[in-house]
């Protein structure tokens, strides 16, 4: 029988996908000659941690068509106990041979330096004549010198032949995993046939995680340009202890975990008459199942009564504004034109949804529904299913990725979006003007949550983290804080004394006057600018009031809508805009354009009213200055 031994390090890896549960599908090609008859190939050197019932086989032309004139006759997969032709041990074989051959050829030439030297030790005037000893003294000296020129030629070349030892000893160190499987075919030819060995199987140890840059770029004038670069890159580590050097490299987001194998099977669903209380109901359902995952069933009743219900809010009341004090006390950030960081964006989390949809796997005890205590039982009533997704991702050019356990960064695509560009500040809490990106995913591909490195004029600004964004989805990135917008953020505070008379219950009204000031230096107008504040709520005691006296317009506002500010204080003309962001929350925001090198401000005034001996205090709501009048 014909025997071919192939060491699958002499051939690289055709093609590998990379899944996302550990695991990767790799594809090789070897080309043989085959006799007449049976033949025996062996394919050593291959990965431990192939998955044996992965193993597929394939015998091709070498112009890829099926071959007709073989066939496979056995295949065994198993785990060689003692491998040979290790690459690795037979390159540090040989280097130590003729490491040791070197230091032969050095413990030669010391010893002829010996000889010489014990030779010229024993010549005596009595033995030799003066032109004896001239003689040998310059025959003594030449012979010297090319000694101690040999010996420091033999002597780098072992410090050359060291250092290629530790390199070899280092990449070994490096590789993560082992090879020492084997595959054997049998292959039966009808006469002499060169053909193409097409193999694939399934490996452990491989991971990848999807990464991105985020690059945006701003004119000569200093304003960020709407057109922006989006880097969708994939980290891909593997230690199966095979190299996958020039490979075409595929990712996919399919588990083979997950997958399943056979059809399910339905059983009826029956219903039966009421039970006892105490009894269990049999194929009730219990968990919620996806994937691997259990979590909890909660009946529908005992969910609405553990809610906690919104405590009364205070309603919101116009009254006439008198005239107030007013002070200023403005902070100024720095005036430098560079961006500064943001805070890093969370990612969203995912919550159970209250209208009760359960996904019943096919492995729960789920025969049945039974009322029980005769009472209505909480069942959903629809049921949705829907079929796993899975995307293939395609690297660019080829990659190559060894087994050192390491994340190796490959480029999916470079993607360009129109962006728009918002500048927001939240005065109160930060008095900064910063930059978010809002851009819609009109590209082909669905981004995967991952962490992004945000990068404005080739600078690192952030890290931060993508959330999963579909198609046609929008996402919004921060740019860092414009220093060039100057915010001034202030409030005082009056209390004034009612119900002093006799019969009359003493009231104090603390009135708040808040004062926002925005400063553009920039030489373009600010467009788009977002401030966002709060007037506090009451929660707790119904007697303390708050009255909202400007801006008017937003009193009665339908939450979420802008309305306009008659009032505004712009020089540039526009009006402000003003919503509600959260009503029952206090939270509201204006919206307007601060033209190039221009100012806005704005009031907002509001009463607290409440019983002069009531105590209470507000949280996070620090006043500037504090009068009393009565």
């Amino acid at each position: 029988m014909n025997t071919i031994r192939i060491l699958a390090s002499d051939y690289p890896v055709t093609s590998v996908t990379v899944l996302k549960s550990s695991k990767a599908e790799v594809s090789r090609n070897f080309e043989i000659s085959l006799e007449d008859g049976r033949n025996k190939v062996i394919v050593t050197k291959l990965p431990t941690t192939i998955d044996e019932q992965s193993v597929r086989i394939s015998l091709l032309n070498l112009d890829g068509t099926p071959s007709e004139n073989t066939h496979l006759s056995d295949t065994v997969c198993s785990v060689v106990d003692n491998p040979v032709d290790d690459p690795t041990r037979n390159t540090l074989r040989s280097l130590e041979i003729k490491k040791s051959g070197l230091q032969s050829e050095r413990k030669m030439l010391d010893t002829q330096a010996e000889v010489m030297v014990t030779y010229a030790r024993s010549l005596t005037g009595q033995s030799a004549g003066i032109k004896d000893v001239d003689a040998f003294l310059s025959a003594f000296t030449e012979r010297g010198k090319k000694n101690i020129e040999a010996s420091m030629k033999i002597e780098e070349q072992i410090a050359e032949v060291n250092k290629q030892i530790q390199e070899e000893k280092r990449k070994k160190a490096q590789v993560k995993g082992s090879v020492n499987t084997e595959i054997g075919l049998v292959i039966a030819a009808e006469g002499e046939a060169r053909i193409r060995l097409h193999l694939t199987y399934v490996v452990n140890n491989t991971k990848w995680t999807p990464t991105y840059e985020f690059y945006a770029l701003t004119g000569e004038d200093g304003k960020p340009l709407k057109k922006v670069s989006f880097h969708y890159h994939a980290s891909v580590k593997q230690a199966t202890g095979e190299d996958w050097t020039d490979t075409l490299l595929t990712l996919s987001t399919v588990a083979t975990d997950a997958i399943m194998k056979e059809i399910p099977t339905l059983q009826p669903v029956t219903i039966h008459p009421p039970q006892p209380a105490s009894a269990r109901v049999p194929g009730s359902p219990r968990s919620i199942r996806q994937g691997r995952s259990r979590t909890p069933v909660f009946d529908r009743r005992r969910r609405s009564r553990s809610r906690s219900r919104s405590p009364s809010r205070t309603p919101i009341i116009v009254q006439p504004m008198p005239s107030q004090p007013t002070i200023v006390n403005a902070y100024v950030p720095s005036t430098s034109t560079s961006f500064r960081v943001a805070p890093d964006f969370q990612a969203s989390q995912e919550a159970l949804p209250d209208d009760g949809i359960v996904a019943i796997s096919d492995d729960e005890d789920f025969n049945e529904f039974r009322n029980v205590d005769g009472g209505k039982v909480d069942v959903p009533t629809t049921l949705v299913t829907q079929t796993p997704m899975t995307l293939t991702y395609a690297v660019r050019g080829r990659a190559d990725i060894p087994s050192d356990g390491k994340d190796h960064t490959v480029t999916i695509a470079i993607l360009t979006f129109e962006a728009d560009i918002e500048y927001i500040s939240v005065p109160k809490v930060d008095p900064r003007v910063f930059l978010q990106c809002k851009v819609q995913n009109d590209s082909e591909y669905r981004l995967l949550p991952g962490p992004v490195s945000v990068i404005l004029d080739n600078n690192y600004v952030s890290r931060s983290r993508l959330s999963d964004v579909n198609r046609n989805d929008t996402f919004t990135f921060t740019l860092g804080d414009d220093p060039s917008i100057i915010i001034s953020y202030e409030r005082i505070s009056t209390v004034t004394k009612e119900g002093t008379h006799t019969f009359a219950e003493p009231i104090d009204i603390t009135t708040y006057t808040t004062t926002i000031s925005v400063h553009n230096t920039h030489a373009f107008p600010i467009e788009n600018l977002a401030i966002r504040d709060a007037i506090p709520i009451s929660i707790s005691d119904k007697r303390i009031k708050v009255l909202l006296r400007k801006p008017q317009e937003l009193v009665g506002a339908q939450e979420g809508a802008f309305v306009e500010v008659d009032d505004g204080d712009d020089s540039s003309g526009d009006k402000p805009l003003v919503k509600w962001e959260k009503q029952e929350d206090g939270l509201y925001e204006y919206r307007w354009t601060v033209g190039a090198e221009d100012t806005a401000k704005f009031e907002t005034v509001f009463d607290v009213k409440a019983p002069a001996d009531l105590k209470y205090t507000v949280s996070n709501f620090d006043t500037q200055r504090k009068v009393v009048t009565t």
